[in-house]
């Protein structure tokens, strides 16, 4: 059977660096030095092909960063059966939230890995996460994903949720799309259906998008009003549980209405890691919704704020009613 096409798109973080000397600080290694050399069985898996799209550590991943791996997606998308994206482990699930959001209609795999240590460390998960997300871009899998310790998680539900266990992600709301063991296991029911429209590419811009989180004594009203002055075109309001809100001392209404009264939408996620947002639950919920809150339901903080910037991007004078509309809408898997 010919072997499937695939493109190494490295991007920077962990898994492709190597001691610099003479500070022995970890620094980016070449491509072909750092992961091909050293994992030759890759080739009996596909044809591969690499590229750089930039070569930075993931904390520094900006707007530009994601669309330029946009663009090298967009320019090979005809080329290649599927993609692994080398990526940094912190910023790894905005990434992916994102290019779910920026490329609509995809019908092939882009499948995002990393590590917790570096491919040359004996004691690496390097090596694994690559060799089976490599696996995993030759399937049919027509999604953004996260591959990490052996799992295939969607890539917009995905969250980092340890710094220093090779488990590090889960997808909390959303079951595994695969599993790697003796034999790779697809979770078809789990994977998204192949699109029937043409394939669309969406750059990011960058806009103002305003997050507060709440804390017992949180001062929000101050913050809204520092928002407000700063032109902020959204917030993303991260409340406890289910969407609650304090609404004794501290209240977090008056923020909530400021904000509306402005012309700014207030999105509710919540901070808990399973479970969605409800603002008919509880009174503090309800006090939210009725200040102008829009709850969003299991979206995370991660596909919240990108798939804000998508939205803005996409449509730059959305308006407040259609905003509210579309975030509540299922674009790409993200929101159930």
């Amino acid at each position: 059977m010919k072997r499937k096409k695939v493109l190494l798109i490295h991007t920077g973080g962990t898994l492709g660096m190597v001691e610099g000397k003479p500070d022995n600080q970890l620094k980016p290694a070449q491509m072909h030095e750092s992961v091909l050399k050293t994992i030759p069985e890759l080739f009996e898996l596909a044809h591969l092909e690499s590229t750089f799209a930039c070569n930075i550590d993931s904390a520094n991943l900006d707007i530009p960063d994601i669309n330029k791996v946009l663009s090298t997606i967009r320019e090979n998308y005809n080329r290649f059966d599927g993609f692994v994206i080398i990526h940094g482990t912190d910023t790894m699930a905005f990434h992916a939230s994102a290019l779910s959001f920026m490329v609509k209609n995809n019908t092939k795999p882009i499948i995002f890995t990393g590590s917790q240590k570096p491919l040359r460390h004996i004691r690496t998960d390097a090596r694994l996460n690559l060799v089976n997300s490599v696996e995993f871009a030759t399937m049919e899998i027509p999604e953004v994903c996260v591959c990490f310790n052996s799992t295939l998680f969607r890539g917009n539900r995905t969250r980092k949720i340890s710094i220093g266990r090779f488990n590090a992600f889960q997808s909390p709301n959303y079951p595994i799309l695969g599993s790697a063991g003796v034999d790779i296991r697809l979770q078809k029911k789990n994977i998204a259906a192949l699109p029937s429209g043409k394939t669309v590419f969406t750059e990011l811009h960058h806009h103002n998008i305003g997050v507060i989180k709440l804390f017992p004594g949180c001062d929000t009203l101050t913050t809204a009003k520092c928002m407000i002055n700063s032109k902020v075109r959204a917030v993303i309001l991260e409340a406890y549980a289910a969407g609650n809100v304090p609404i004794l001392t501290h209240s977090a209404i008056p923020a909530i209405s400021e904000l509306t009264e402005s012309g700014i939408p207030v999105f509710i996620i919540s901070q808990a890691l399973e479970g969605q947002v409800d603002l008919e639950l509880y009174e503090c919920g309800q006090q939210a919704r009725q200040a102008g809150a829009i709850g969003c339901r299991d979206l995370t903080f991660e596909a919240a704020i990108t798939k804000l910037y998508y939205l803005y991007s996409e449509f730059p004078e959305i308006n407040r009613e259609k905003l509210a509309e579309k975030m509540l809408s299922n674009f790409s898997g993200e929101i159930s």
